[in-house]
């Protein structure tokens, strides 16, 4: 039996979602004028005065991607050509309309599906859903992602809600990634290498035999650092 089919791995981070408005709102400075005066020029302050995360946005849908993310997927989507991605964690869904919009542009066939256990907080208008599904489904109840069974391939699984990652990473693992395919963890590799070292090293050695680490990718910037895995071929039994 494979190390990562054992028994079930631990939650590392208990994720309860982001609890802000989905909405995207342009940024408003605060404590300076947008319209600098050039005779101040040297004076000007550096920071943008705002979380950078408030200024990232798709046609007008929150996007939490930041631009280093954005080129490092712009890079993958045209070296793989994914016919699915399928992404955990929908919030506004801005980055299921980029998806799908840069798939399109490429002139890739590829259906982008977002899931979620809450869906009220997505803003894509009904109008803007072509190639885009959206499904309710429990983090904690793996059978819920049952419906994946048939998609597509090449395809691109990201985890982008943080709750019981390893154990989704394990059913992805055996029910849905082929040879070629990636399973990418956004944001947390850092994180749970602070805080939970031990426990993340021994949960990434399990899948060893399964899935390797992209370099390229996994080096492309902050919030996919070392969480980026591409499914190893099958041994033969």
């Amino acid at each position: 039996m494979d190390d990562y089919s054992r028994a079930d791995f631990l939650d590392l981070n208990m994720f309860r979602g982001l609890g802000e408005d989905p909405v995207y709102h342009p940024p408003v400075l605060t404590g300076r004028p947008r319209d600098w005066p050039l005779d101040q020029w040297a004076d000007a302050p550096r920071d943008l005065g705002f979380p950078d995360f408030a200024r990232y946005q798709w046609r007008g849908l929150r996007m939490l991607k930041d631009p280093e993310t954005q080129a490092a997927y712009h890079d993958l989507l045209w070296e793989l050509r994914p016919r699915t991605i399928v992404e955990l964690g929908v919030y506004s869904g801005g980055s299921l309309v980029w998806f799908r919009d840069l798939t399109r542009l490429m002139g890739i066939d590829c259906e982008v599906i977002g899931i979620d256990r809450d869906l009220s907080r997505c803003q894509i208008p009904p109008a803007e859903r072509s190639n885009i599904s959206l499904h309710e489904a429990d983090c904690a109840a793996l059978e819920t992602f049952e419906p994946l069974r048939g998609a597509a391939h090449p395809l691109i699984f990201i985890d982008d809600a943080h709750s019981n990652t390893f154990n989704i990473m394990k059913w992805a693992v055996d029910q849905l990634l082929e040879e070629g395919d990636y399973f990418v963890i956004e944001d947390m590799i850092p994180y749970w290498h602070r805080y939970s070292p031990k426990l993340l090293v021994e949960y990434l050695a399990a899948f060893r035999d399964v899935l390797t680490m992209d370099m390229v990718y996994a080096n492309a910037g902050p919030q996919l650092e070392r969480g980026v895995f591409r499914r190893s071929p099958k041994k033969e039994q």
